[in-house]
């Protein structure tokens, strides 16, 4: 039996709860026990203020209060509320009744919202005020002006970075997560970082780092993703497979491009570029890098970026021993003349060859010492 050998006794438990639970029952289970009484054969309904609920005995002592020569003192039969018209109170009623609100002691709600008392319910902890961020001072009217002026401009907006104690606290709890939160980078863009300080006390002002400036000014907030093959329904003949796609904050939607050349993966990227290869996709132009814009690379860049409806391309150039960061804008012009060349091929050349001769059998002639099996990729079905 369960229980028995003490191992299972919660299964006897639930034996014992389950006959239980049987045998007692609610008054709900039951059949319902009232029963009239035997002199009431039919209980009719009535408007419950024609109901007279006096009991026997009430109603036997009006009775014998009656014999001995008392008024009449039977209870009335309830009646409906009379409509009573109460008069609206006087603007000067109001007034005091909101004082006499006041002088009791407790904070009224009504009060709350007068505004005469409202101002003992401020909360005295006030919630600080969001830090802006310092990308917000941009103005476009403002680009490409003398460098003179913008530096005047901007001694009265050295204001705008100071912060309170209060929006200090505010901002070091809502960053704690760094990379991963957004506004940290919005919180950073223009202050000088403890990352940034070493490069800042070396430098020039009068003649500043660019990588500086953009560390300082433009804090990435990116988001970097593998991708497949691209086709924009603006220009359906061409197509793009980049890298990856990015994202930051600072420059919008862009695609990568990396290029590992295998002839200089021992050579520094300004070791490359001082072997005047003509093949080599970057030169030096005053001392910065570029990438040549007659080389194919610069159209595979220019390419991805109007399939990819980018803003720009960061391309890279990888070696063993060094590694070169390029940011391609777009070229209107540039892309304009090889998508006018690209659409007649497509039409002219690319559509009568998948319609007509791919259809047909293809005949090759196999040398007899190759092996049959190097050849099978290069076969068609009809």
């Amino acid at each position: 039996m369960a229980g028995v050998g003490e191992t299972c006794t919660h299964l006897l438990f639930k034996v014992e709860v389950t006959v239980r639970c049987r045998e007692q029952k609610t008054v709900t289970d039951k059949p319902a026990y009232w029963i009239l009484p035997s002199n009431v054969n039919k209980v009719l309904a009535t408007v419950g203020h024609q109901i007279n609920y006096t009991s026997a005995a009430s109603s036997q002592k009006s009775m014998n209060r009656l014999l001995d020569g008392e008024t009449d003192i039977r209870p009335g039969l309830r009646t409906c509320a009379r409509n009573i018209s109460t008069p609206s109170p006087t603007p000067l009623e109001v007034t005091h009744f909101h004082a006499d609100l006041h002088k009791a002691g407790g904070k009224s709600a009504v009060l709350s919202v007068l505004p005469y008392y409202c101002e003992e319910f401020r909360d005295p902890v006030q919630p600080a005020t969001k830090l802006k961020s310092l990308l917000s001072l941009h103005d476009t009217s403002m680009d490409g002006c003398e460098f003179s002026v913008l530096e005047q401009h901007c001694q009265s907006l050295k204001s705008q970075a100071e912060v309170s104690a209060k929006q200090a606290e505010q901002v070091e709890m809502c960053t704690r997560k760094q990379q991963k939160c957004t506004f940290w980078f919005a919180a950073r863009a223009g202050r000088i970082t403890a990352s940034n300080m070493h490069a800042v006390y070396a430098m020039d002002i009068e003649s500043p780092a660019l990588s500086t400036v953009k560390n300082v000014c433009y804090p990435k907030n990116t988001y970097v993703a593998t991708c497949g093959f691209f086709i924009n329904p603006a220009f359906p003949e061409v197509g793009a497979s980049p890298d990856g796609t990015v994202r930051c904050s600072c420059c919008g939607k862009g695609c990568i491009e990396i290029k590992c050349p295998s002839k200089y993966k021992h050579s520094t990227i300004h070791q490359a570029c001082l072997a005047k290869d003509r093949n080599f996709c970057l030169e030096l132009v005053d001392g910065e890098l570029n990438l040549k814009q007659g080389h194919p690379y610069y159209t595979q860049v220019q390419t991805q970026i109007f399939v990819t409806d980018s803003k720009y391309c960061d391309f890279v150039v990888w070696t063993l021993k060094d590694c070169a960061f390029l940011h391609i804008l777009p070229n209107p012009e540039f892309w304009r003349a090889h998508l006018q060349k690209a659409q007649p091929f497509f039409t002219a050349v690319s559509l009568p060859e998948l319609k007509g001769v791919m259809k047909r059998a293809i005949t090759i002639v196999i040398n007899h010492s190759s092996k049959i099996s190097d050849w099978l990729p290069h076969l068609s079905m009809n």
